[in-house]
Order: structure tokens, then sequence, then C-alpha cells
């Protein structure tokens, strides 16, 4: 679905203007977060909230998610399975009924709702049904409707549970979404707007602290997730290819990974044909992580772990020791090679929309290091719209380009 595809903010999207952002407008953006109180009185908002955070790219941060907080609402529903029911006419949708006890819902004056499901949703939904989601699956896209509706009628007199779905309500066209199933107990909604405010005062406090500047280089986001790559002042030479860039990546997953994560990856700055590309590489997450908070810690403990943000030196050194070892490559097909052979063995449904044409471009020949840089550059880009692909991609790039294998 197009509105709920990958966006990107670029470096050079991004206005003169935008030098920064002060910390009592950034903070605008957690106003509505349960958290907010708790996390003010954590990072001492007090003390810091007429400072100036001077990132470029974060007023461009603040108007974007500020502008998806406007569209979307999302509201986290707890349902019994009783209350569920499939299919608007011919089009498959998951139904909740008698809603009201919900306040949102019942503020709109609704006591039932017909979702689209989006992302892993519908799949997560029928594993969470004795793993039917194969079988379901099949049966709705060869048009056996009924049988997937007497199914469900079958389940709900043996398996009557409560479950929480993540429900994103468009307001601008008044639709409905299952974005998830999300835990029960223990979870903790450190949402994006809570990954930008502590992304940007982390580094915003790291900066006073040194003599490095961070300013944002690329964005990708939904609704839903978010990817922050700060590039440091820090820039390394490479012999024979260019330089290395030290970057602080800051994700978060509202619905399965990490709530948010600091990790250290670098990007290589080449010129082809005197045109200058920059090609993001990521080490397995063991030599990446900087520091990560999960969904299940509590606001204390989560911010306590941001002072691990000193790690992000000794992850970059590490980095930059391994990646110096691509200077040496004296056999870039090799190279091309265990990154073309990683994409024919991946069987992620990701990888497979885009196998073919990533395929083709890694059956062009390269001579030298800058050609190779160049077809894996391209690579990465064929899968630019989608976060998990673009995500992997750079992982077996790493593997290849470093570990060589």
């Amino acid at each position: 679905m197009e509105k709920f595809r990958k966006k990107t903010i670029k470096k050079d999207s991004i206005p003169l203007s935008d030098d920064g952002i002060k910390v009592y407008d950034l903070i605008k953006l957690v106003e509505r977060n349960e958290f907010t109180n708790k996390l003010l009185s954590l990072i001492d908002f007090e003390s810091i909230k007429d400072e100036f955070i001077k990132i470029s790219g974060a007023k461009t941060l603040f108007d974007v998610q500020n502008s998806i907080n406007k569209r979307y609402k999302k509201e986290d529903l707890k349902s019994e399975l009783n209350n569920i029911s499939l299919f608007n006419k011919k089009d498959f949708s998951i139904n909740f009924y008698n809603i009201g006890h919900n306040e949102y819902f019942n503020d709109l004056k609704l006591n039932e709702i017909s979702t689209t499901p989006i992302y892993s949703a519908q799949r997560d939904f029928f594993s969470g049904l004795f793993q039917m989601d194969k079988y379901a699956t099949r049966l709705i896209n060869r048009g056996h409707k009924e049988i997937v509706e007497t199914n469900l009628q079958l389940l709900k007199g043996i398996h009557q549970t409560i479950k929480k779905y993540r429900i994103l309500h468009d307001k601008t066209d008044d639709a409905f979404y299952l974005r998830a199933i999300i835990s029960l107990n223990n979870y903790y909604n450190y949402d994006n707007n809570i990954a930008i405010v502590v992304g940007l005062i982390t580094l915003h406090n790291e900066m006073k602290k040194s003599k490095t500047t961070y300013n944002l280089q690329l964005c990708e986001y939904n609704e839903s997730f978010i990817r922050m790559f700060f590039e440091s002042s820090e820039v390394n030479k490479l012999e024979k290819v260019g330089n290395i860039k030290n970057i602080i990546e800051i994700s978060n997953d509202e619905i399965k990974r990490e709530a948010l994560k600091f990790s250290g990856i670098c990007s290589i700055i080449f010129k082809h044909k005197d045109i200058e590309k920059e090609l993001f590489i990521k080490p397995q997450e063991i030599k990446s992580k900087i520091l990560s908070i999960k969904h299940n810690q509590i606001p204390k403990t989560a911010i306590e772990e941001l002072g691990n943000i000193e790690n992000s030196e000794k992850v970059h050194k590490t980095l930059f020791d391994d990646i110096s070892k691509i200077a040496n490559i004296k056999e870039p097909e090799q190279i091309k090679f265990l990154v073309k052979r990683k994409v024919e063995k991946a069987k992620s449904e990701e990888i497979k929309r885009y196998k073919t044409e990533i395929l083709k471009e890694l059956n062009n020949s390269v001579s030298n290091i800058i050609e190779l840089l160049n077809v894996l550059k391209k690579i990465e880009l064929l899968a630019n719209e989608d976060i998990d692909t673009t995500e992997y991609l750079r992982y077996i790039i790493y593997q290849a380009l470093v570990d060589r294998r």
C-alpha cells in the first residue's frame, strides 16, 4: 500500500535554514506519550530546555514526525476472539465488535470497525490461531472466503484468548488498519517520537562533551519505524578508495525489534567516473551495537542505558580497522560472487521481490575495487523502498567486503 511505503529524508533535501532545533520545541513531539513526565524528569529537561541542538536536519525530523502524528492515531485495542469477524463483503478484512469500552473509539461513537491488515498483521493474526497462516492465506487468495470464516467460527468454540491489537486510524482518509498484535504485558510504548527526542538530545549532550559534531545525513521511515543516520565530523582516509565516514544509526521499531537502538556503522565515500557516491555498510549486531532499549524495559532503566553512547568511539575504531582491509582486495569479481551467492540463496519475501533486478546488476563484470563498490551501491538503491531488504543488503555487503564470506 503506497502510503505505508518507506520514505526518505536525504541530506541534500534538508533546507539550508535547518541548522537544528531548540530542546523546548523538540519536546512537543512527546506531549501525548504516557511516559512524557517520567522521560522529561530522567533527561533533566528543565536544565536544558533553552539549549539549541545544533544538528542539521533536526527541525526537518521534527516536522516530518509531527505531520505523521497529525494524520495517524495509534490505538491499542484489547479484544476477545469472539468479538472478531473476517471479510468486508468480498474484500479480506479483520473486523472488531464491542469496542465501546475503548476510550478512543467511544469518543468517536464507534462500537465496531473494519480494519485492513498491513505489513505482517494478517500473517501474525492467523499464526496465533494454531499456525494456520499459510492455510488461511491460500484459501483467501483462491477466493474460498466461506472456508476461512467457518474455520474461525469453529476456533471460537475452543480458543478464547484476549489479545492486544495495534490499530492505525488514518484520520485523513478515515480508514482503519491493523498494524500488529502486541504484548499484553510488559510493553512500554517507546515510539518514534521518543526515538527522535531521545536520539537528538543524546547526541546533543555528547557534542557538548567532545569536539565531534553530528548532522542528519539520511532518514528512512514509515509511520511505525524510523532509521536515522547521523554523520560524524570524523572522516578517515581509506587508501586507494576514498574516505570512511563514521555514522551513528539510531533506529526504532514500535512493534518487534528493539524499541530504540544506537549502532555504529560506516559509509565508504568513493568516486566513480568523477561522481562522488556513498555506500552504507553495516556489520552484524555484535560489532555494531552501541546500546539498545527494549519494549519491556522500564523508563528509568531505558534512560540509564543511554550512558553507553560512549561505546561509539570503540565501535567505530573496530569498524575502521576492519573496513581498511578492502583496500587490499585483488579479485573484486570474487567479492561480487560472494554477494551474488547470498542473494541467490536468500529465501525471505523481502528479497524475492527484488532478486531478479539485483542478480541482473551483479552479472556486470568488475575489474577494480571502485567498479565493485559502484555495483554494490546500485543494488542497494534497487531495494531503496523496502526497509528490511535494504538492511539485509547492507549486512551481506559488509560480510563479503570485510569477512570475505
